[in-house]
């Protein structure tokens, strides 16, 4: 069909000139001048006298809570433990309710226009064109990502003015990654790369010592700043013991999300076809977990068998099954996925970023200097000739991960300095 209608388009001047005006006018439309995320939010005086701590975040519904909001969120439960007044501003999200996440049952929900209350609140605000939030002298924020650090700099700025205080109030920034390479050289890129800058009110919160460093080394400095490292999810802390004593397979595990650049999938298909093409006849079997997508042919018989977004008892039983797992992060956070897999007792390929290097945490983590398929391929290679027990050296694994990993993300820790900043 799509070839009838090239020919015809070539055949026909006049269906040609047709066609190319609706693109061009199309392509005008989706022209913008606006980043919508990044959209302000407007705010307004409240009769609200209470300290109040309010969380920026982009969505809570249950189907966007993992990764960075889910880490977001459970810092900010440690933060906000003890305080009375507490409201979550959802910054994309236009509506919300219980049943989007029944973890949040017992907070109230309302809306931008809303009178302003005590206690626990929900305010989705991805609807906010011509609506104001109710934002009192007492109240301090949150930013969870690049667009709502934007926000929270220009509430700020309004309560500066608006309550004439003699200074800015502080803002926390939890910094999870260096966003600006999130995206191409770009209006995003500058944006979130300028919310680095003029920090003097900004107290910067950097998930992993690893990501801080990256800052400093390329010059960014924050008067004020906290890190914490990760920490194995309870479930899959409470089914490690169990996985450290079982059978491994010979079975590649791959984090493999398509959707997302930053975790080169397709560099990881090419470098296990490579190795599949140097070993044809081979009893090892390759699945992927992150994203759902096709199966990916690897030749000879072989395929990348995805089973998605596991459920973290499926995702458990994975780390227990397979033996070697690959998981690249092109960026200078290290990222759960290759400390977990390693915590499990696996073999792990995974990628320096700059001065990122995970192999220094673990023995069970093998970092490539170079991502190519070639790297990846010999990396299999190597693990594969040498693969080690079948079942883990749990002793040495508790040695390796216990400093870094399994008792740390103590976020009560910095709770009481960070509260008496911003609210002094």
């Amino acid at each position: 069909m799509i070839r009838k209608i090239i020919k015809l388009c070539l055949r026909n001047r006049g269906v040609t000139e047709l066609l190319k005006k609706c693109y061009d006018e199309v392509r005008a439309e989706t022209y913008t001048s606006a980043i919508p995320e990044a959209a302000p939010i407007q705010c307004r005086i409240s009769a609200f006298q209470g300290q109040r701590l309010n969380l920026l975040v982009p969505a809570l519904s249950i189907q966007h809570v993992f990764g960075g909001i889910s880490t977001a969120l459970d810092f900010f439960s440690h933060l906000s433990d003890g305080i009375e007044n507490v409201r979550i501003v959802l910054t994309d999200q236009q509506d919300f309710t219980h049943g989007d996440n029944p973890a949040f049952e017992n907070w109230k929900i309302g809306n931008l226009e809303d009178q302003d209350f005590s206690g626990r609140w929900i305010i989705p605000a991805g609807n906010r064109y011509g609506k104001t939030l109710s934002v009192g002298k007492n109240d301090r924020f949150v930013a969870t990502a690049w667009w709502t650090a934007i926000s929270a700099g220009a509430i700020q700025a309004w309560q500066l003015s608006a309550y004439h205080l003699t200074s800015p109030p502080k803002f926390v920034y939890l910094i999870q990654d260096f966003e600006p390479c999130f995206y191409p050289w770009s209006s995003r890129y500058a944006l979130a790369e300028s919310t680095y800058h003029q920090t003097d009110n900004i107290i910067a919160v950097f998930n992993t010592g690893v990501l801080k460093q990256f800052f400093d080394d390329e010059g960014y400095s924050f008067a004020s700043y906290y890190t914490f490292e990760p920490k194995l999810n309870q479930c899959l802390l409470s089914a490690r013991p169990k996985a450290l004593t079982q059978t491994r397979e010979q079975r590649v595990l791959v984090y493999g999300r398509p959707g997302v650049a930053r975790n080169a999938f397709e560099v990881i298909v090419m470098g296990l076809r490579l190795w599949v093409s140097r070993h044809p006849v081979s009893a090892w079997s390759f699945v992927s977990a992150g994203e759902p997508h096709a199966p990916v042919d690897l030749s000879h018989g072989k395929k990348l068998i995805p089973l998605g977004k596991l459920s973290l008892e499926e995702y458990a039983m994975e780390l227990g099954r397979c033996r070697i797992g690959i998981s690249l992060m092109i960026s200078p956070h290290p990222s759960y996925p290759p400390l977990e897999m390693a915590a499990f007792g696996m073999q792990v390929i995974t990628n320096c970023y700059k001065s990122k290097n995970l192999s220094l945490l673990s023995s069970c983590i093998h970092s490539i200097k170079s991502v190519s398929p070639d790297e990846i391929a010999s990396s299999i290679e190597r693990l594969t000739k040498n693969p080690g027990s079948t079942k883990s050296d749990t002793f040495k694994i508790e040695q390796d991960l216990s400093i870094c990993f399994l008792d740390n993300a103590n976020f009560a820790g910095m709770r009481i300095p960070i509260l008496k900043q911003i609210f002094s």
